[in-house]
C-alpha cells in the first residue's frame, strides 16, 4: 500500500511538472485523470468496501491427525458493481501455540455473486485448531488504493488422535473390584445383594443367608439366589492440567495417551471414569466410559479441556465430587501427557 501511493505522488508530481513546463493538451489531460483520480477511488472504495463479505462457511468440525485439512472461506458481493477486486488475510493454528500460520488469497468477485476460497493445512497434533478470518483488503479499479475490513469469523476443527491399543497390565483386584452402579453384569456373579444375577439349586458350599425361601417352598426343593456384580467403574482417570504447565506438544500427548489408555481398558471390559475440572463452571466433569464408542465420546468432549488457575478450588471440588466414591486404580494424565500412578511414571501401567 505505501510503496503504491508513495508511486501514486511521483507520477503525479512527474505530470505536474511536465504541465509546467510544456503546458502540452496531453500532458493537462493527464494531470486531471490523476487529480480526479484519488477522490473517485476513496469513493468506489467506500461503496465496493460496504457491500462486500467474507464468512467461513466450509470447515469441517472434525480432522485426524497426519492428514489434510480442507477449510472453505467464502467472498460475497453485495453490489452491481462488478469485479471487485479483494486480498483475504485467514490465520490458522493450535489454540495452544502461540505460532500462526498466515495465508492470503487475492481474487475479483463479480457483481451480486461470491467465490470459495480453499485453504488446506496439515494436522500434526491433536487439539483444536482455529481457522480465523483476520480482515480483507478491497482494492480499487487500477489496485492502487486499498481500504481493510476487519472481518473477525472464528471456526475450530477438532483433530482426534488414533486409538492405538497400549501395554497395561490388569490385576484381578481391579477385575473383580466391585463399585456402585445402577447397572449389572449379566455374565458374572457378585456381592451385591441388591441385585438378583441368578437363582439356581442349592450347593453344599453355599450359605443358608442366600436361599430363596418362597421359591423353595414353591419348588419343594432349596433354591439359592446369586447376587449381582455392579458395573461401576473400577478405574479413574484424572487429568491434571494446570495454566502455565501446558503446551501444544503437550496437550497433544495428552490426548494421545487418554485414548490409547482408554481404548485398552475398554477392550480390557474394564469399565472406567475420566474426569477433569471445568473451571468456567467450577465443576468436575466426570464421564463413564464402558466401550471404544464411549471412550471416542470422552475424547472429543476432552479437547474442550482448558488449563486451570485456581488449584484450591479445583481440590476442592474433587474432594465434593468423589466423597464416599472408590476405585480400584487412580491414573493421572498431567500437561505434558505424562501417565502417573502412586506418585510414579512407570514403564508398564499396573491397574
Amino acid at each position: 500500500m505505501i510503496r503504491r501511493t508513495a508511486g501514486y505522488l511521483l507520477v503525479l508530481l512527474a505530470a505536474a511538472y511536465l504541465y509546467f513546463m510544456y503546458n502540452d493538451t496531453v500532458i493537462s489531460g493527464i494531470l486531471l485523470f490523476l487529480i480526479l483520480y484519488l477522490p473517485v477511488s476513496a469513493l468506489y472504495l467506500i461503496l465496493a468496501k460496504g457491500r462486500i463479505e467474507a464468512e467461513l462457511k466450509r470447515v469441517p468440525a472434525m480432522g485426524e491427525t497426519g492428514r489434510q485439512i480442507r477449510a472453505g472461506a467464502v467472498v460475497k458481493n453485495r453490489s452491481r458493481m462488478t469485479g471487485i477486486r479483494y486480498e483475504l488475510s485467514l490465520t490458522v493454528g493450535n489454540i495452544y501455540d502461540k505460532k500462526r500460520k498466515k495465508r492470503k488469497y487475492a481474487g475479483a468477485v463479480p457483481a451480486g455473486g461470491e467465490e470459495t476460497l480453499w485453504c488446506e493445512f496439515g494436522t500434526e497434533r491433536c487439539g483444536s485448531i482455529e481457522v480465523r478470518l483476520e480482515g480483507i483488503r478491497v482494492y480499487d479499479l487500477l489496485g492502487i488504493f486499498c481500504m481493510r475490513k476487519k472481518v473477525k469469523r472464528s471456526a475450530f476443527v477438532k483433530i482426534m488422535p488414533e486409538f492405538r491399543p497400549m501395554p497395561v497390565e490388569i490385576t484381578r483386584k481391579t477385575r473383580e473390584f466391585q463399585a456402585e452402579a445402577e447397572e449389572y453384569s449379566g455374565e458374572k456373579r457378585g456381592d451385591d445383594p441388591s441385585e438378583i444375577y441368578q437363582v439356581r439349586e442349592y450347593r453344599v458350599m453355599d450359605s443358608l443367608k442366600d436361599i430363596h425361601w418362597k421359591l423353595s417352598a414353591k419348588e419343594e426343593e432349596l433354591m439359592v439366589k446369586e447376587r449381582g456384580f455392579p458395573l461401576g467403574c473400577t478405574v479413574l482417570i484424572w487429568f491434571d492440567v494446570r495454566e502455565g504447565r501446558m503446551s501444544a506438544e503437550g496437550f497433544s500427548k495428552l490426548v494421545e495417551r487418554a485414548a490409547s489408555l482408554s481404548v485398552t481398558l475398554a477392550e480390557e471390559k474394564c469399565i472406567h471414569m475420566a474426569a477433569w475440572y471445568e473451571e468456567k463452571n467450577e465443576r468436575i466433569v466426570k464421564l463413564r466410559v464402558r466401550d471404544e464408542e464411549s471412550a471416542c465420546r470422552m475424547v472429543w468432549r476432552l479437547l474442550d479441556l482448558e488449563p486451570c488457575r485456581n488449584t484450591a478450588k479445583r481440590d476442592d471440588c474433587y474432594e465434593d465430587a468423589f466423597r464416599g466414591q472408590e476405585f480400584s486404580s487412580i491414573v493421572t494424565i498431567d500437561g505434558e501427557g505424562k501417565i502417573w500412578k502412586d506418585g510414579m511414571t512407570p514403564e508398564l501401567l499396573r491397574l
